[in-house]
């Protein structure tokens, strides 16, 4: 990146920082207060990395001279998920000293240096970490310094004269070991580097300092490996003359964010850009796995990611100033909202409050909310069957769904009388009517049809043998709210039925939202189904 660019970013941020982004922020803050914990996170990791990104989403940026030489709110709460890797303090006093440049730096780690000049160092071509350059670039000569038995042993000095790079520091028998590093780049920035020397066999801890115009600093600090490479824990920041911004933070695998880390990136937001933070389990440098994100302005999210986009199971939770605060869960696939998506929402303006189930297919919204509990207009559930809609409210519990679902198989697709369908409807109706079940050979073919039951999150594929039959099912599938779909399969967790009978073929897909997979693979099974799940 262009020092130009740089140095226009951050004064973007700083724009888009100011006014009316601080009053989103503030309103973030308010309603994740009001909020508390998104209720539909279960599993323990997610809820571990929800504390942690509510805590960053939370934390002021702060911009201006104060923060100049140290880190405000919004990074300390990033570098604090870190604290057990590194000792924050020790890097502070070491980014400080070198920012008063490299005689200083030297004078006051290296006070004293001794005199003798006929020294031999064991590897002349031994280097310090340098990102931009190649392994074995120097042609080190020792200047003078301390002797063993012919060999650099004790704090020495060593210059390439060709690349024009100056080395204090400490060897032991003829090796660098430690000390203080500087040189020019191609581009005609001075870096200084403080630490420790890498070795074949040996990670070394250092601070590297690259200084640009307009007072802009590159800080990193951390674990190099003998290729230049970032491997063990690591800190990338962004310093100039308002701001230390951490870039990124965590385990580094040759050169990569791997393992558990963190990245800050601006991205759009308001005709400017501000400031986005994801925290969780990188891979090569993505997230791959359990993940969370905020931009700290309008909301954060939780959940599962692969190469670096949303993919799985995703909890979130959001703001808008005077508008309403929500909480949600639903499911993504390659970075698109898709399927149903569980909606809590407190609004501030007259808008819907309550919960509401609202569906997506490849990140459109399809449908923007289905009220799933209050009231008998709260949504329908429909259970398609030989003639029959059997209509109920939504709060049918999770055995009721598979009780319904058995009661559908033995009726329906087994080729039953209904009864089973009759006793259910009993229990869970209200109204039902009788469709012709007469099959004419002239619409014999085969129809396809899916039908999704948003509330509950239950849906049927049908494979008919009769147009008729089909045109019976599509109407009965227009109540209550439901909807005729392309497809069922528009989820990664779905326990599927296949049952087999004289007017067609059935996959009954239950999205597991609530309901036990052995529960419904016993009910499945015990009505001659097959049971498979896709996971």
């Amino acid at each position: 990146m262009s020092k130009a660019i740089v140095a226009t970013l951050l004064l973007v941020v700083s724009l888009v920082l100011a006014g009316c982004a601080l009053s989103y922020h503030e309103d973030l803050v308010s309603g994740l207060q009001d909020m508390g914990p998104n209720p539909y996170i279960t599993e323990p990791e997610l809820q571990d990395l929800e504390g942690r990104i509510r805590t960053i989403a939370m934390a002021e940026y702060l911009l201006g001279e104060s923060y100049a030489l140290t880190f405000g709110p919004r990074n300390d709460a990033i570098i604090s998920n870190f604290q057990a890797r590194f000792n924050k303090q020790e890097m502070m006093e070491a980014i400080n000293l070198v920012r008063a440049g490299y005689g200083p730096t030297v004078a006051a780690r290296y006070p004293h240096v001794d005199s003798q000049t006929e020294c031999t160092l064991v590897d002349s071509g031994a280097f310090i970490v340098n990102q931009d350059a190649a392994p074995d670039q120097f042609d080190w000569t020792f200047i003078k310094g301390r002797c063993v038995d012919g060999l650099a042993h004790g704090v020495g000095k060593a210059v390439d004269e060709k690349l024009n790079a100056q080395f204090v520091g400490r060897f032991e028998q003829g090796v660098m070991i430690e000390g203080v590093f500087t040189m020019t780049l191609e581009d005609g920035s001075p870096i200084i580097q403080l630490g420790d020397a890498p070795g074949e066999a040996r990670i070394a801890r250092l601070l590297t300092t690259e200084f640009h115009e307009n007072g802009f600093q590159w800080h990193r600090y951390g674990d190099y490996n003998d290729r230049a490479q970032r491997h063990g824990f690591g800190i990338n920041i962004w310093g100039h003359s308002n701001a230390m911004i951490v870039k990124s933070i965590g385990e580094f695998k040759s050169g990569r964010l791997d393992g558990f880390g963190a990245i800050q990136r601006p991205r759009p937001w308001g005709g400017g850009e501000v400031l986005n933070v994801w925290i969780g389990h990188f891979v090569e440098g993505n997230l791959n796995g359990a993940g969370a994100w905020t931009n700290g302005m309008t909301g954060l999210t939780v959940g599962y990611w692969e190469d670096g986009k949303r993919n799985g199971k995703t909890y979130g939770e959001s703001t808008a100033p005077d508008d309403n605060n929500e909480a949600y869960v639903g499911t993504y696939l390659d970075g698109k909202r898709d399927g149903a998506f569980r909606v809590r929402r407190q609004a501030m303006l007259g808008g819907k409050t309550g919960e509401f189930t609202e569906f997506y297919a490849n990140g459109q919204l399809i449908d923007d909310g289905i009220e799933t509990s209050g009231g008998d207009d709260f949504g329908k559930f429909v259970a398609l069957a030989a003639g029959a809609a059997v209509v109920g409210t939504s709060g049918i519990s999770d055995t009721s769904k598979v009780d319904i679902g058995s009661a559908f198989a033995a009726d329906v697709l087994a080729g039953g009388d209904g009864k089973n369908m009759n006793a259910m409807q009993q229990q869970v109706a209200q109204g039902a009517g009788n469709v012709n079940q007469t099959v004419n050979s002239d619409d014999e073919g085969v129809f396809r049809l899916s039908c999704y039951a948003p509330g509950n999150f239950i849906c049927v594929d049908y494979k008919l043998n009769s147009r008729s039959k089909s045109e019976q099912f599509k109407a009965q599938c227009s109540q209550g709210g439901n909807k005729l779909i392309a497809s069922c399969d528009s989820s990664t967790r779905q326990a599927i039925c296949r049952h087999q009978s004289a007017i067609g073929e059935t996959d009954t897909h239950d999205y597991l939202y609530g309901s036990e997979p052995e529960q419904v693979k016993e009910a499945c099974l015990s009505t001659g189904g097959q049971f498979r799940m896709i996971e």
